[in-house]
């Protein structure tokens, strides 16, 4: 029993002193982030354990641990974790410099339109230089990452150039291994040393030194010590969003992949073209999943959101990508050696890909087969609760043996048919883990709903956004609050559009109707209600109804209201009416180039017949965006 642990989870325990060294170091970091004030505690205990442990002459792993412990410690006095990368700020000029090498290159094979903004984005990995459209697609979609430096672009490359250079006789053993891993290296410091990439490389460099020692590292010894070498070589930056991001992807691969094998049925011993044929995505499904399951915490966490659809749109898009980058970056180099002669044949067969990856990438969009979800508040630690559940299952799943008899140790006291019916169930055993893996889904995306938000109230001195009971209000011109906007309705439409009970939407200027697109996407049965004296005669109007610009607004608060009163048009004795009884806000809207002051107006509140309950207020004092 014993024995099948260990070579069950022999993955997941690191075995090299190296690693309880970084272990060490990173629990140190650790406590230094979240709780400063025992680090100094910390770093005593283990300098007593070493003492202790080098006396006892028991083992080697806990010393490490302490003198990693001690060795964060001596960094941090000497204030090498306040440091950034070597060659940091020179290597931006290389970036511009590669940038604009690149640049002229796609100029010279008259690369244009979106076709060159992908391959840019592709071959760079900044997705700065991809237009609106394209790039909210391709972020709801999950694959914005193709258009950021990681470990796909290298392992490309690298990959590529070893499969060319090992067929080379001359070369070698070494050399063919040296060299894909030295370029690398190069186009590491053209990008700019990003920190994704550069965990990459430090995998691949760990990589090839097994391959030249003729050694084999556990996955967790290389997860360890990649992030440990990321730490120590640029303190600063590491352990981002980006770092956390490429790090997550690429353990969910080395560490749930051969969970999530065992969930799907066994690969046919017999392989036949077809059997290959679905080996193949079955593979690339279980690496989307499993790089998806690792990075979605940090998405939930720092972004709010997930796209349960991407693993869809990465099945297609993913394995495109391998076929086109080589020929990329291939067809570059050529081109930039002015053999355009050469090059014009395979700059086809790219423009061909990327026009595939673009339509593909815009059509899932379109066809809202993203299925993202958003978690705010409370649903963000509901839905990583859900989360660790799920992982924590696959772990015990790997548990289970496989549908193989072979692995079983003999045991002649039992029939043959007890035997028989055993493995039968082994076989089929993968039904069970495929069904809950399914559910664990599905509760994680609708995780993200089962606690109530609050509505919304939240505006600047242009526009305010309300959302009553039923209906989601856009008052005022939009055309002058696009950055609250954004940050409101543009990234996070399914919050700010209103909840599931929302039946109406009402706007009173033509600039708000991009705004709350969005949200006619989502739901198409709504009642459009445009307030104001005629509807604008502009296209996209057509199925609004116009009303009567509104005065009286519910707020979220219950009882509340908020009456909006324009100064010089609206009559003093009708504000006084409707606010004799109740509570709320009066928003004061000035005459044009004249200053109105609320605290004049609360002073002479009373005179005015106005309630206690009530308050004006100018429009610069109306409640930013909450947040969640």
């Amino acid at each position: 029993m014993g024995e099948y642990l260990k070579q069950n989870y022999q993955d997941w325990i690191p075995s090299s002193l190296f690693s309880y060294l970084i272990l060490g170091l990173l629990s140190a970091l650790f406590l230094d982030v979240f709780f400063t004030d025992l680090v100094l505690i910390w770093t005593a205990i283990h300098s007593i354990s070493i003492i202790f442990f080098s006396l006892l002459f028991s083992g080697k792993k806990i010393p490490s641990f302490s003198w990693g412990v001690i060795l964060f410690f001596v960094l941090a006095i000497c204030g090498y974790t306040k440091r950034s990368a070597p060659f940091l700020e020179k290597s931006n000029s290389w970036k511009k410099e590669f940038s604009i090498k690149i640049n002229q290159t796609l100029d010279r094979a008259k690369i244009e339109g979106r076709a060159r903004e992908i391959s840019i984005g592709l071959v760079l990995g900044d997705a700065k230089g991809l237009d609106k459209v394209f790039k909210k697609n391709a972020r709801e979609g999950g694959i914005l990452h193709l258009f950021a430096a990681s470990g796909l672009h290298l392992g490309i490359l690298i990959g590529c150039m070893f499969a060319i250079l090992k067929r080379i006789p001359f070369l070698g053993y070494y050399i063919p291994r040296i060299l894909p891993v030295l370029f690398g290296l190069i186009y590491l410091a053209c990008l700019g040393f990003p920190i994704s990439l550069a965990r990459a490389w430090i995998f691949s460099a760990w990589i090839l030194l097994q391959s030249l020692f003729f050694r084999r590292s556990k996955p967790a010894d290389l997860l360890i010590s990649s992030a440990g070498l990321v730490y120590l070589w640029d303190p600063v930056r590491s352990f981002g969003v980006s770092f956390l991001l490429s790090f997550g992807a690429v353990s969910g691969i080395l560490l749930l992949l051969p969970c999530f094998q065992k969930c799907l049925p066994p690969v046919p011993e017999d392989k036949t073209i077809v059997d290959r044929f679905i080996g193949f995505w079955r593979e690339n499904l279980l690496v989307s999943l499993s790089a998806g399951i690792g990075t979605l915490p940090s998405l939930i966490y720092y972004f709010g959101s997930y796209s349960f659809g991407s693993l869809g749109l990465n099945l297609i898009l993913v394995p495109i990508c391998g076929i086109l980058l080589p020929l990329l970056y291939f067809s570059l180099v050529l081109e930039s050696m002015y053999l355009s002669i050469f090059a014009q044949p395979i700059w086809q067969i790219v423009l061909f890909l990327l026009e595939i990856l673009e339509k593909t990438t815009l059509y899932w969009g379109e066809s809202d087969w993203n299925w993202i979800h958003y978690y705010r508040g409370n649903t963000k630690y509901f839905g990583l609760g859900i989360w660790f559940l799920f992982v924590s299952f696959l772990f015990l799943w790997k548990f289970l043996p496989s549908g193989k008899v072979e692995i079983f140790e003999l045991d002649l006291s039992n029939s043959v048919d007890h035997k028989t019916r055993r493995a039968v169930l082994l076989k089929k055993i993968w039904i069970l883990g495929f069904c809950t893996c399914c559910s664990f889904q599905f509760l994680l995306a609708n995780s993200s709903t089962w606690i109530k938000l609050p509505d919304v109230f939240f505006g600047d001195r242009f526009t305010f956004l309300i959302q009553e009971k039923n209906r989601l209000v856009l008052a005022g011109k939009c055309r002058y609050s696009s950055k609250i906007l954004y940050k409101s309705l543009g990234k996070d439409p399914e919050r700010f559009c209103g909840n599931s009970k929302t039946a109406e939407i009402y706007i009173e200027h033509e600039s708000c109707l991009d705004w709350v697109s969005g949200c006619l996407k989502r739901n198409q049965n709504l009642s459009l209600k445009y307030g104001g004296k005629e509807k604008p005669k502009v296209s996209g109007f057509e199925n609004w109804i116009l009303i009567p610009k509104l005065a009286e607004f519910h707020l979220p608060d219950p009882g509340q209201k908020l009456i909006r009163f324009e100064v010089g048009k609206d009559s003093l004795l009708t504000l006084a009416n409707k606010t004799k009884i109740g509570e709320g806000i009066i928003l004061i809207v000035p005459r044009f180039g004249i200053k109105e002051d609320p605290r004049e107006w609360n002073r002479f509140r009373k005179q005015l017949g106005i309630a206690p309950g009530w308050k004006f207020i100018g429009s610069d004092e109306l409640p930013g965006i909450p947040v969640l």
